[in-house]
């Protein structure tokens, strides 16, 4: 009887190919990530020049509006990049956006608690715009949702920061 029975083949063949990064990879860098990381890099640089009293001298031979405004573009990108290769992966992109909210919310309650429980520590000033990006992880986050800028608008935005990140390295090589 066990003869005349017909033989179970079973194949594990998957029907898509394992990729870390999402397929649209290329549009959410150059239409969401990049326009919004340069657009708060040029105003974090031109605020902190503000601040600091003397704009022309500060964007043009100083290097610390332009060292301080990594930091807060480092501390923005932070839930993004861990979005782009959440939203890459084909088993946890359902939880992309969840895992951004997530981490957005750990930073503004680090950032609270930094106020808190340190409120004399300055940390050069640089607290203070850590609590300006409030609002530039809401705008990338409305971005990464959404939809990106159009290529009219994207293409400048990254052109512009990074020129001024490449003018901010020139300025910290050249004019120390």
């Amino acid at each position: 009887m066990d003869r005349n029975k017909e033989k179970i083949v079973i194949r594990l063949e998957r029907d898509n190919t394992d990729h870390l990064l999402p397929r649209d990879f290329y549009d959410i860098l150059m239409h969401r990530f990049f326009p919004v990381l340069s657009l708060t890099y040029l105003s974090t640089v031109v605020g902190i020049a503000v601040n600091k009293g003397d704009l022309l001298h500060y964007i043009f031979e100083d290097k610390t509006a332009y060292v301080m405004a990594l930091f807060v573009v480092f501390w923005v990108s932070g839930p993004a990049i861990i979005w782009i290769f959440l939203k890459g992966n084909p088993v946890l992109t359902y939880v992309a956006d969840v895992w951004y909210k997530i981490l957005a919310g750990i930073m503004f309650m680090m950032l609270l608690m930094s106020f808190i429980l340190f409120p004399e520590a300055g940390i050069f000033g640089l607290r203070i715009y850590f609590v300006a990006s409030i609002p530039v992880v809401l705008i990338m986050y409305y971005f990464f949702v959404k939809g990106g800028l159009p290529p009219a608008a994207a293409y400048p935005l990254n052109a512009l920061g990074l020129a001024a990140l490449i003018y901010g390295a020139m300025v910290n090589l050249f004019w120390v």
